[in-house]
């Protein structure tokens, strides 16, 4: 589990593959959660692809959820490693505080 204020979360996946990646939005890089195979579930393999990223505010319109608020990409391709720590770099030199 991830426990930090601010989080930088990436899922990424391609046919029989995904991984999940994610870190502190403050500080440091990106840590890799699950890399490999899809579950091996017959006949599952969802590759639909969306129009949309759908991201809210807490959901429930209470006070807990006051001030926070989601950011998102979505990207074409599998990108690597790489990529996505040179994207947290960027991240963590916003400054989110």
């Amino acid at each position: 589990s991830i426990s930090h204020r601010y989080l930088t979360a990436i899922i990424k996946g391609e046919p029989n593959h995904w991984a999940i990646r994610g870190g502190n939005a403050q500080s440091g890089g990106l840590g890799t959660f699950y890399d490999g195979k899809r579950p091996n579930v017959s006949g599952y393999n969802p590759m639909k692809k969306e129009g949309a990223i759908i991201l809210g505010i807490g959901g429930d319109n209470s006070h807990g959820a006051a001030g926070t608020f989601y950011e998102g990409v979505m990207t074409s391709g599998y990108p690597t490693n790489a990529t996505e720590d040179a994207v947290q770099a960027n991240i963590v030199a916003a400054g989110y505080r």
